[in-house]
This record gives structure tokens, sequence and C-alpha cells, in this order.
């Protein structure tokens, strides 16, 4: 998505410590692409501590071009720890959780969306509305894909129909659909890969919510 791209390249061309922020990031793959393959700097919010240089070695580094594989492997030869070392400098991690709660009280998190160029929540399950709420609190461009709904656990969401009624939200259709009612200025797009792949996102810009 070109908008996402350029929302981080604005931010980075003001501010040099902007990050794209990786919530519910799991092992850590999406933040090794970010920053091993784009450079990027990137903030992982997840309760499970992530050995990113690890994940990019196993299951990122295998799926690239050959020609990206056999420049990786020049570097190593060169430096065994250039993976290590350039992690190191584009990667940091907040063991935490995301959601109201650790918004509230932690201004760590707090710091790291207020200072994001981006937030990202790729099947972020339990984190997927904080993520969206956070963004239209603070403005940030964001993408969520959303996966799991948990309708027992989140059982305070209700989907308004045209005629205004309210049904509760109980399937992954209904909690796209959900989302998108939060504000008018949030698309939808269809992501090219298999399984769950409906992507709910903004710029941070487009005027006033309808």
């Amino acid at each position: 998505f070109p908008f996402l791209k350029s929302s981080h390249d604005e931010a980075r061309s003001d501010r040099k410590q902007c990050h794209v922020l990786d919530v519910a990031g799991g092992k850590g793959e999406l933040a090794a692409r970010l920053s091993m393959c784009h450079t990027l700097r990137v903030v992982l919010v997840d309760p499970r501590e992530a050995d990113v240089a690890s994940c990019f070695s196993s299951q990122v580094l295998p799926k690239l071009p050959n020609k990206w594989q056999h420049r990786i492997q020049e570097q190593l030869a060169e430096n065994p720890q250039f993976v290590q070392e350039k992690i190191g400098e584009r990667f940091a991690q907040l063991v935490m959780m995301f959601d109201d709660n650790a918004l509230e009280s932690s201004a760590e998190l707090q710091a790291a969306v207020q200072s994001a160029s981006l937030i990202i929540g790729m099947h972020a399950d339990g984190a997927t509305e904080a993520i969206v709420d956070a963004a239209l609190k603070y403005c940030k461009p964001f993408i969520v894909v959303p996966c799991c709904v948990f309708p027992r656990l989140f059982n305070q969401r209700y989907l308004v129909k045209n005629d205004g009624t309210k049904v509760p939200v109980r399937s992954h259709e209904q909690f796209c659909d959900y989302l998108l009612q939060k504000d008018s200025r949030f698309k939808r797009e269809i992501l090219p890969f298999e399984g769950r792949n409906v992507g709910i996102l903004w710029d941070g810009k487009g005027g006033e919510s309808k």
C-alpha cells in the first residue's frame, strides 16, 4: 500500500527516531522483514519476548529472492554478527500486552504509540480493536488484519445495521464491519495472501470523521 510507506517516509523525514509499531507480532517475522529488508526502525509490542535475529535467519532469509540471499550471505561472510548488529540498531521490543489498560498505565507504551509513524496489527487477535482505537486517538496511520473475534471475551461489541438495530459481533465479517463503523475514513482492502486477508486501514488523514 503506497500510502503506508509514504506515511512512514513523511514522518521519518521530520523525526529521525520514528518507527513502525508492530503490535502482537509474535515471533517477529514481520519485524524482521521490515527491519532487515526495508531498513525500518521497528518497535514490537508482544508479551512474549521475540528473537528477531533468529527469526530472520530461519524464517525470512530462505524465502527471499536469491540475489538478496547472496547479498546477505556475503555480508555474513565478512561479519558473522551482521544480522544481529542490524537488528540491534533497528529493532526494540516492549514485552507487554497492548490493550486499554496498558495504554492507560504504561508511559513507555504511550510514548511508543505517539512516536510511531505507522501501527500494524497482523492477526493481532485481542489487540486488534485497541490498535484501531489508539490510532484514532493519536491520529496515526494504521492497518489491521483481523483474525480471531473472541465473541465471549468481547461481548460488548455490537454492529449497527442499516435499519438502526444492533446485533452482537460474532463472525469475522461482522468484526471487520464493526471496525469500519468506527470512522468513515477507514478503508477495507483485500490483501494478496491466503487465509484471513481483509485489511482495515487509515492513512491518519482525511479531515473530519462523518
